[in-house]
């Protein structure tokens, strides 16, 4: 696949927005490595340039200097390259980096033996001791990892993340269902003021008055044998239910969402997620519904707006199903959501337009 641009800064090494959580920040560094020169010893990993790019970016977002680069990437425009991380790491940081990338692609054996080097190194470091829990529960060893566990939150019991491990490793060793995830980062759309519900709502009352002021009265059939004042309402309904979303942060800024976030391809090569998504959903909505669903699995990132926006856009094309005369039914079901979609998509765009682009 294409990469469109060469990374200016962190975020863009690593694909991300820079709106990205912790939570993706570790999945999208864990996409990444699973998959890089496969062929190479662990040990050896950190002389490739890319692995290297990608581990500073990783470590600089993860660290307390984020704030910081933020800082100084939005008076550069988003042009300030992330400082040099990896060479002022001591051994056992460095012999971690290689066990995470180890245990990654599964060379289970490698990666405990660096990582118990690495907590020889570091005896008093929380993550050495998760990630050795995490390699030795990977392995069946659940009495040994809940060991490593339990040292891990002596050093930092407020780490909730060392809890949930615990509580996993746990019921496994005693064949107990898991215990649900800890909802971490994880903020809800419905907390919003009044004022953004009654925005929302005019948007819906509008979509509602159009079906129903057109109903009766589509006009004859068109593009794609869709009738033509449909094609005309879908687009225009989904245009404000987009800039309705988007101007009340429903749903997060649309270069962020479809944009920064880039998938990985075929060796380095990414693309950003948009392309899985907005182009197939203007050619044939459902398809962008599955593409991302597959994306949301293989890549280990998923976008609660994405969601949103593929869920409104399939409702208002349903929404428009059931008011069409009975021939019509059939193609505003399966190609009416392209408009809807379309409409929605520069709806977002311009309601993205008022908001800061480098805001976390």
């Amino acid at each position: 696949m294409l990469k469109i641009r060469a990374s200016r800064n962190a975020y863009e090494t690593l694909g991300l927005p820079r709106s990205a959580t912790n939570t993706q920040i570790r999945a999208r560094y864990r996409q990444l490595v699973r998959g890089h020169h496969r062929e190479l010893a662990p040990r050896d990993l950190l002389q490739d340039e890319q692995f290297r790019e990608w581990t500073n970016a990783y470590l600089l977002l993860l660290g307390p200097e984020r704030r910081e680069y933020d800082r100084r990437l939005r008076q550069s425009r988003g042009r300030e390259k992330p400082a040099e991380v990896l060479s002022g790491l001591s051994e056992g940081r460095r012999l971690m980096i290689g066990a995470e990338a180890a245990f990654l692609q599964r060379k289970l054996n490698e990666a405990l033996e660096l990582a118990k080097s690495a907590v020889k190194l570091e005896s008093r470091n929380g993550e050495a001791y998760t990630l050795l829990g995490d390699i030795l529960r990977e392995q069946g060893k659940y009495g040994n990892a809940l060991t490593m566990y339990n040292y891990a939150i002596q050093f930092d019991p407020n780490n909730r993340r060392y809890w949930q491990r615990l509580e996993e490793v746990t019921a496994l060793r005693d064949g107990k269902a898991l215990p649900k995830k800890f909802r971490q980062e994880l903020k809800s759309p419905l907390r919003r003021p009044l004022s953004v519900w009654l925005m929302v709502g005019l948007a819906l009352v509008a979509v509602e008055a159009s079906m129903l002021y057109l109903r009766g009265s589509w006009g004859p059939a068109g593009l794609l044998s869709l009738p033509v004042r449909f094609v005309y309402a879908a687009v225009v309904d989904g245009f404000l239910l987009g800039l309705a979303l988007a101007a009340t942060a429903m749903i997060g800024p649309f270069d962020d969402e479809l944009l920064w976030y880039q998938v990985a391809g075929f060796g380095t090569e990414t693309t950003p997620i948009g392309v899985l998504i907005a182009l197939p959903g203007i050619v044939f909505f459902w398809a962008a519904v599955v593409f991302y669903v597959i994306v949301s699995v293989l890549d280990e990132h998923f976008s609660l707006s994405v969601a949103i926006a593929l869920g409104v856009c399939a409702a208002v094309t349903l929404g428009f199903s059931y008011l069409m005369p009975r021939e019509s039914v059939r193609a505003v079901q399966m190609l009416g959501g392209n408009f809807v979609f379309l409409g929605f998509l520069v709806g977002w765009l311009f309601g993205s337009l008022r908001r800061r682009v480098f805001e976390h």
